[in-house]
């Protein structure tokens, strides 16, 4: 029973905490900076609480001489008579769910086929090659301007 307080109450914690950051706000908007500003603190502290107990425990390494003769001894009365090597009686290490995932990500990535990048038509298809390229020539818009110009350096 307290082990399943202990992990509700940090979740608890950290939901009392969210909401009351949101609540805070709400209250510092419409009753002002007297009653927003101690809410928003007790939200915080309620929230860095949570967040303390949701971190998972550290979890203490067996140490490798106890683990194989209780190994040992486990197989040694499971087996009776028949040679076994108690190295292969070990379990493997379990993998995360990260771990796994990235295992069977990079076996499929072995297999798949490298095809190469080639284009069929590499010529055809760089940009501009298709467009017509004329000399530009002055429109209609540049006539006043030309007008202009002009009239500066007439000496009169």
């Amino acid at each position: 029973m307290k082990n399943l307080l202990f992990k509700l109450i940090g979740p608890l914690f950290a939901a009392i905490g969210v909401f009351g950051l949101a609540g805070s706000g709400i209250i510092w908007n419409f009753l002002g900076r007297s009653l927003g500003l101690p809410s928003t603190i007790a939200s915080l502290l309620s929230l860095m609480l949570g967040f303390v107990l949701l971190r998972p425990l550290a979890r203490t390494p067996a140490s490798p001489s106890t683990s194989t003769t209780s190994t040992s001894s486990q197989t040694e009365t499971l087996v009776g008579d028949v040679d076994v090597d108690p190295t292969e009686a070990v379990p493997a290490q379990a993998l995360t769910t990260a771990e796994s995932i990235a295992q069977e990500l990079a076996e499929s990535q072995k297999l798949l086929d490298v095809a190469p990048q080639v284009n069929f038509a590499p010529k055809m298809l760089l940009p501009g090659q298709g467009l017509p390229t004329r000399k530009r020539r002055p429109g209609a818009s540049l006539k006043r301007y030309k007008t202009m110009a002009g009239e500066l350096f007439v000496t009169k």
